[in-house]
């Protein structure tokens, strides 16, 4: 049976697809405020939700667009992220992806990279975990 095969065959094509993930990466989750112990500023807290390999691709289907809301522009550039399977489960809208490292390959302006995520693309027979996010540019 087809499906039978498929489910052998996940865990080589998972390896597969986790072979090109050359970059590094957190998502963390807004978790209110803490107080800067140098500036007594309040600021913004997080919770850690993944760290480690990812893969970072920019769709020219998914085009930047200006906004300016209050006479402010700035642009709303989409960002797809590729994480394992199966050690990225939980993430969720309003998450904030970073760039921490940059593969021998990569792009090296992918560094410091922060997007927030939108959706995460859930289905069956997933070899990798997709995140559509939306990166914020003065």
């Amino acid at each position: 049976m087809i499906g039978d095969d498929l489910a052998a065959a996940l865990p080589e094509l998972r390896a597969q697809a986790e072979s090109m993930m050359r970059d590094a990466c957190t998502v963390k989750r807004p978790n209110g405020t803490t107080l800067d112990p140098d500036t007594l500023e309040e600021v913004p807290a997080y919770l850690d939700v993944y760290a480690g390999p990812c893969r970072v691709q920019r769709s020219g289907a998914l085009s930047p667009r200006e906004q300016s809301p209050g006479g402010y522009e700035f642009g709303v550039d989409s960002v797809l992220v590729q994480l394992p399977m199966m050690a990225s489960a939980g993430i969720a809208r309003g998450d904030v992806f970073t760039v921490t490292a940059v593969g021998d390959i990569s792009d090296p302006d992918l560094l410091d990279v922060v997007a927030t995520v939108q959706a995460n693309l859930t289905k069956t027979h997933a070899t990798k975990r997709t995140l559509i996010c939306e990166q914020v540019a003065p």
